[in-house]
């Protein structure tokens, strides 16, 4: 394993410890948001719990080597072979679609998707109210 993801690990489980602690001597409150946890306080136990936290954040993200696809991409680029990679995505805000496509013929299937989902949202509850 590697070690920056130990010490992320270490790190996350103590700033779970210190949010435990300030929460049983009345430092910290918890809660849920929907489905979200939250901690609220202003002791030194809240504090130390977040700074741990986001370390251990910090030091998950910059655990990952490089993998196996990026050492083949980065021959490629190296081998001054022509590499094309094309993408899109779509985002619904409520009915409204924000669709993004590196060429129009994927931004022109994204939107037919995105309109399809829509109609389908709209029918499903339509029928169950």
């Amino acid at each position: 394993m590697n070690k920056l993801k130990v010490i992320s690990f270490i790190c996350f489980i103590t700033g779970i410890i210190f949010f435990i602690i300030g929460f049983l001597l009345g430092d910290v409150k918890a809660g849920f948001f929907i489905v979200f946890p939250f901690f609220a306080g202003s002791g030194i136990y809240s504090f130390a719990g977040f700074i741990l936290i986001f370390l251990a954040f910090i030091f998950f993200i910059f655990s990952f080597p490089m993998t196996s696809i990026d050492k083949e991409f980065s021959e490629n680029l190296s081998k001054n072979k022509k590499t094309t990679l094309k993408g899109g995505g779509v985002i619904l805000l409520g009915p409204i679609p924000i669709v993004f496509g590196s060429s129009w013929k994927i931004a022109l299937a994204l939107m037919i998707i995105a309109i399809i989902l829509i109609i389908v949202t709209f029918l499903s509850f339509r029928f169950y109210f």
